[in-house]
C-alpha cells in the first residue's frame, strides 16, 4: 500500500471566504459536490456516508480544521480504502475565493492502477461543482 495524491484544478468562487469554508464546514452540502454515482446519501454536519454505484460503500468525518483556509474530512475505520479529502480556500478578494479539492488515499499498485483516473476525475468534478454550489 502507498500513498497517492490528487488535485483538483482551481476554481473561483464568487463568495466571501468565510461563506465558502463555512458551506464546506457543514458535511450536508457535500451532497451537492458529489457525482451521480453517489447514491445513498447519509450526512449530519460533521459526517456522512454514502454507496458508490456498484462498487463500495463510503463512511467521511470532518476532522482538523483551519478556519477559512482548509477543511479535513477522512475516512472512518471501516471504509475499505483509507482516505482524506481536503478543501482548500484563498481569499482572493472581498467577495471572491479560490478553492481547490485535495485526495490522498492508501492504495495498492493493482488498486492504484484501476482507480487513479476516476478518482483525479472525482477531485475535479467536486471542485467544478463547487462553483457551481448554491451558498
Amino acid at each position: 500500500m502507498g500513498k497517492v495524491d490528487f488535485q483538483s484544478h482551481k476554481v473561483q468562487l464568487p463568495v466571501p471566504v468565510e461563506k465558502a469554508y463555512l458551506f464546506l464546514f457543514d458535511l450536508n452540502n457535500l451532497q451537492q459536490l458529489m457525482p451521480e454515482q453517489i447514491i445513498n446519501w447519509q450526512s449530519a454536519e460533521d459526517s456522512c456516508s454514502f454507496d458508490i454505484k456498484g462498487m463500495a460503500h463510503i463512511s467521511l468525518e470532518r476532522t482538523e480544521t483551519i478556519p477559512n483556509r482548509q477543511i479535513r474530512i477522512i475516512s472512518r475505520p471501516e471504509n475499505p480504502i483509507d482516505l482524506e479529502i481536503r478543501g482548500n480556500f484563498e481569499k482572493i478578494n472581498e467577495n471572491q475565493t479560490s478553492a481547490w479539492v485535495e485526495l490522498t488515499a492508501d492504495l495498492s499498485p493493482m488498486l492504484q492502477l484501476m482507480v487513479s483516473g476516476p478518482l483525479q476525475n472525482l477531485v475535479n468534478i467536486m471542485a467544478d461543482r463547487f462553483r457551481d454550489a448554491q451558498f
